[in-house]
């Protein structure tokens, strides 16, 4: 399976890191430039990123508009791919289980990672895979360090772009209810800034691109625009809600398991 590898023009540092695990894993990536907050105009950047709950940082309308090209490329491809952002800290056997995945049919996205914080899943696997298991994913609001996605997946996420308005790529993923998502259990990476949650050394770096990019516009918000903000968040959580007691049923919350081993040097 093909993997794509998200990384700024700036960021060669942590391209060579990236070249470094992938040379220890014996694996190939392609190289899947970013877009960089200069390329989008200002009002380009005002149409996109104020329709969600709160205003988008540039750095995060970028970081959106970087996975919406990686779905295209998808759905152009039409092959399932591996997209990953550039601190991806990669299971040893990672190879495998992405080429298991590969095989599955009837599978829109898989999640890959897992960044300390609880996520709703069927009670049972649908799915084992080796040493791993695929648990239906209901409700997951947070990373996108790494993912497949299969071409229809793909198009029903570009598609949803008629439906709601772009956000935070990971909570628009997961709004996106129409996929038929899953997660890996035990997890097949982390995001590097989360490695220390798990006590998990790594030479990946650690710090967020996102945070640290210096976003240049300066706006004020009217009181219009400050009432659609709470509306949004109003009507995001009574939808969160509903699907809390739709799955309760059928899922649990929970941790997802890290096996710290796969991810020793």
């Amino acid at each position: 399976m093909k993997v794509l590898l998200i990384n700024l023009d700036r960021s060669k540092d942590r391209l060579e890191e990236q070249i470094t695990q992938f040379q220890k894993l014996g694996l190939n990536f392609e190289r899947f430039p970013a877009t960089s907050i200069q390329d989008f105009s200002q009002d380009e950047y005002e149409r996109l990123a104020f329709n969600a709950q709160r205003p988008l940082k540039q750095s995060e309308l970028a970081c959106f508009l970087s996975h919406k090209r990686a779905w295209e490329y998808v759905v152009q491809s039409n092959e399932p791919c591996v997209i990953l952002e550039d601190d991806a800290v990669l299971a040893s056997d990672f190879e495998n289980i992405i080429n298991d995945i590969a095989q599955l049919t009837e599978v829109d996205y898989v999640n890959l990672e897992v960044v300390g914080r609880k996520k709703t899943i069927s009670k049972q696997p649908l799915y084992i895979l080796g040493e791993y298991k695929l648990y239906k994913l209901f409700q997951d609001r947070n990373g996108t360090g790494g993912y497949v996605l299969f071409p229809l997946g793909a198009k029903k996420l570009l598609d949803f772009m008629n439906k709601r308005a772009i956000g935070l790529v990971d909570e628009y993923i997961a709004s996106c209810r129409q996929l038929n998502s899953f997660q890996v259990e035990p997890a097949a990476l982390l995001q590097g800034v989360i490695c220390g949650i798990y006590n998990i050394a790594t030479d990946i770096d650690q710090g967020s691109v996102i945070g640290a990019v210096k976003n240049s516009t300066v706006y004020d918000l009217s009181w219009s625009q400050k009432l659609k903000f709470k509306k949004n968040r109003f009507l995001a959580q009574l939808v969160l809600g509903w699907y809390f007691l739709k799955y309760l049923p059928i899922g649990t919350k929970r941790q997802i398991d890290v096996n710290k081993s796969k991810f020793e040097n």
